[in-house]
Formats: C-alpha cells, sequence, structure tokens
C-alpha cells in the first residue's frame, strides 16, 4: 500500500474522507463502527474561563523528525535532520485519522517511522551529491 503523507493539511482536518479504514480498505470506520484514532491538536485558551476550542488562527501539526548530533555531540546519523509530516498546516488546529483497528493504527505509524528512516539513510546520498 501506498501512502501520500501528510494525511491531514490545510481545511481537511480528518483521513480518510470515505468511512472505510485507510490501511485494509476492508471495514468500517467513523460512528456507530469500532475505530482507533490518531489525534493532533492544540486549543485557543481562553485563561479567564478555563475553556478553549478550535481556532482559525492555529494551524496543527504532527511530525515525526530525526535529529543528529552536532558540534561535537555524539550519535549515529550525525548532522542529518529529517522531518515526515503526518499532518501539516491544519487550519484550526486539530486533525485526526481513523483506523478499524489498533492493527492498521500500527501499520500506519509503522509506515510513517520506515518513512523516516528512509529520509535519515537518503540524507547522505543527497549530501553526496551537492558536494559533486
Amino acid at each position: 500500500m501506498s501512502l501520500s503523507l501528510p494525511v491531514v493539511e490545510g481545511k481537511r482536518t480528518h483521513w480518510p474522507e470515505k468511512a472505510v479504514c485507510p490501511m485494509c480498505a476492508e471495514k468500517k470506520v467513523f460512528e456507530p463502527h469500532s475505530f482507533a484514532v490518531l489525534s493532533a491538536g492544540a486549543l485557543l485558551m481562553d485563561r479567564k474561563s478555563d475553556s478553549g476550542g478550535m481556532s482559525d488562527d492555529l494551524d496543527g501539526f504532527l511530525n515525526l523528525l530525526w535529529h543528529g548530533a552536532h558540534d561535537g555531540g555524539q550519535g549515529g546519523d550525525r548532522e542529518i535532520c529529517c522531518v515526515v509530516d503526518i499532518m501539516r498546516d491544519v487550519v484550526g488546529g486539530q486533525g485526526e485519522a481513523y483506523f478499524c483497528s489498533i492493527q492498521c493504527l500500527r501499520a500506519f505509524l509503522n509506515k510513517c517511522v520506515d518513512e523516516l528512516e528512509n529520509k535519515v539513510r537518503k540524507e547522505p546520498e543527497q549530501d553526496e551529491n551537492k558536494a559533486r
């Protein structure tokens, strides 16, 4: 299965659009069905009333990032910084991704981690090509 990231972006606040699991495409999601949710968000708070909500002043995000060691630090894949956006610039500050099961949620997260790993692996190749 090919995965196009980010899955939630701009004014689209949830994924998938249709009530079918985006990973297995076999079971339904959304009410009244059982489903797992990956949720990201922020609330624009009114501290005086201790209440908050979505706001067009917020852009939400959810990403995975690799930050390689630098400036004398220690660790693998040094000097590499890579990001995989899962949700990007979500108007209102909140986004959700729905899956029919925890297994499909895990498969999705594994694909996102695989994408980050692939970017880290490719980064040294990109640096070598720049030097040529």
